[in-house]
Parts: structure tokens; sequence; C-alpha cells
């Protein structure tokens, strides 16, 4: 039976043309790190490497989302070279992540219409911002100095929306807020066009621009947070 050797997801895979049987990969990454979801990516590629393979074997791939729920499935033949060693890469274009969690992959080697489970992997783990710590001591350091960011304001259209979303969030509550800017509430959800927004991850990137200083007039008159739409 065959055996899957390694599973790296990245922004962007092919097979190399200066060395044989190599793989050119771009922006491997296990975690994904987001303020906001659903997150649409243009590509996703998922390299796969077999072992032992000792003849032209048919593989079926099932990729499952957070809740274990079935997000696509196929089948693939990977080249072998004369060891058994054999590689595929699977390109996805426009791949939505949904929902922060863990992302997995089923691997079936196939024999007819007979499957046989080889491994479940992990692709990657999609989370929001660590959420940053404050002692009274630190926001006390913080609001008695003019020249560090205590407020941030941010415009972004998550994926869904017809329209862009202000929003200003401030180390203290008392901060003045400008028109036009929505407050993080405590729950982090607000309620825009009949759709619940959750802006914990928001919420947690925004919070660790908080103490550093505010930028030179020439540079950046106001902080953003970058969320691809």
């Amino acid at each position: 039976m065959a055996k899957i050797k390694n599973v790296i997801v990245a922004h962007g895979a092919q097979m190399s043309q200066q060395v044989g049987g190599a793989v050119d990969i771009y922006g491997a990454f296990d975690n994904l790190i987001q303020p906001i979801f659903p997150h649409p990516m243009m590509r996703l590629s998922i390299v796969l490497t077999f072992e032992e393979v000792m003849k032209p074997t048919t593989f079926e791939i099932r990729l499952n989302g957070p809740e274990d729920d079935l997000i696509s499935r196929g089948e693939l033949t990977p080249m072998v070279d004369p060891l058994g060693v054999g590689k595929k890469i699977i390109d996805i274009d426009k791949f939505l992540i949904k929902n922060r969690g863990r992302y997995t992959i089923d691997i079936f080697e196939k024999e007819d219409k007979d499957l046989k489970f080889l491994k479940t992997e992990t692709l990657f783990i999609a989370e929001y911002p660590p959420q940053r710590q404050f002692t009274e001591e630190m926001i006390e350091e913080i609001v008695k100095n003019d020249e560090l960011i205590r407020s941030v304001k941010t415009e972004f259209r998550p994926f869904g929306f017809e329209n862009s979303i202000k929003i200003q969030h401030s180390l203290v509550k008392d901060e003045e807020i400008e028109d036009g800017f929505l407050v993080i509430p405590e729950t982090d959800r607000i309620e825009i066009d009949g759709q619940i927004l959750e802006l914990t991850g928001v919420r947690r990137q925004i919070e660790w621009m908080f103490g550093n200083p505010i930028p030179k007039e020439e540079e950046k008159v106001e902080e953003e947070v970058k969320i691809e739409e």
C-alpha cells in the first residue's frame, strides 16, 4: 500500500523547470491569521508527496472544513519515479475560507471500486490574531503620552457585503468617535444589512497597534487595518 510522505499547503506551487522531480513552492504556510472571515484566497496550492507507489495508482482526496464538513473531493494519479515516489499539485482558484478552525484533507487509495483509507492530514488552521492583554499600568502609560496610538480608524468591505464599513476602536471608552464610524461593541458583533458581522479578529488586530508611535504626517496620518476583500 502506498504511503503519504508529506502534505504542503502554499499560495502557489509548480513543477520545477530547472530540476526534475522538484517542486517550486511559494508562500507555504501552516496557520492563516486573518482579522475577519469569510476570507477569500485567489489561489490555494496543495502539494502531495507519495511514496512506496509500486504501480500506477489513483487516489481520492477530500477537503474538509472545521466541522468536518466536506468542501470538495476529487481523484488524482501522480507521476511516479523509479523509486516509487510521486508528487501531485492540486491548485484551487478562489478558495473561500468560510470559518476559522482546522481544515483537513483525507486521502484514500483506490483499487477498482474499493477505497482504502491512508491518512488524514491538517492543511492549515485559520484563526484570528492572538488577543493582547493590557494591564492598568500599560493603559495609563499609553493614555498619558500623546505621541502614542490609542485610537484607530479603519474602513473595509467584508466578503459578501455591498458597502464598506467604518470602524473606530479606542483603548479608552471615553474617546471621541468620529461621525460615520461605528464602535466595536462588547459582544464584538454588529448587524449590517440584516447580516451579523463578527469583529473579534478586527478588534484584536487593532489592539496590537495601541502604544506604538503615531506615524509622522508625511508617512501616514491614519493607521489602517488591512483586510483583503
